[in-house]
């Protein structure tokens, strides 16, 4: 979904056969799913150049000298994908890397004063995209919508297991 253009919209899929009120669901959902990732994708945009970059700073931020492969594991990303963003950071002067002394074959990573600051701000950003949608809801509003959302969780679990997809962890976006 990271390559999605935010200049025009994709056309909607074919909604025939459906019942009216399914389909506005549907759309609002999409509509919250969309808007919610482009907020997100700009308020984090100021937090590196690739859009997992403040993820990597907050698992640093909480581990640190983990090693590289560890780090690939926790953010459930390839290996490559990883040594290139790590490799952007580092020009940045967002993190030091360096070989284990016991094991060559790793590499220890930890942030740097300035990568420290960077995802202190960048936790900031988060909390405020979070209080300024669904912080500002009612409290009721709140409740209602995560029980509602869990069932519709629950519900896409369901069909998964049922059409035999495997399902990845929901901390991987």
């Amino acid at each position: 979904m990271q390559n999605e253009d935010h200049h025009h919209h994709h056309a909607p899929p074919d909604m025939s056969g459906l019942d009216t009120l399914s389909v506005e669901v549907f759309s609002a959902f999409r509509r919250a799913m969309h808007l919610n990732r482009q907020l997100l994708g700009r308020m984090m945009a100021t937090h590196g150049d690739h859009p997992g970059a403040a993820g990597v700073l907050r698992a640093l931020a909480e581990r640190d000298g983990i090693s590289q492969r560890d780090l690939a594991e926790v953010l459930h990303l390839s290996r490559p994908t990883v040594t290139t963003m790590l490799q952007r950071m580092e020009q940045n002067g967002l993190i030091e890397r360096w070989d284990d002394e016991a094991d060559q074959r790793l590499t220890r990573i930890r942030l740097t004063e300035k990568g420290r600051s960077q995802s202190e701000t960048a936790k900031e950003s988060f909390v405020t995209y979070v209080d300024d949608t669904i912080g500002a809801m009612a409290e009721p509003d709140r409740r209602e919508l995560a029980r509602l959302l869990n069932v519709l969780a629950d519900n896409t679990a369901a069909a998964l297991t049922r059409h035999d997809l495997p399902a990845t962890t929901g901390d991987d976006d």
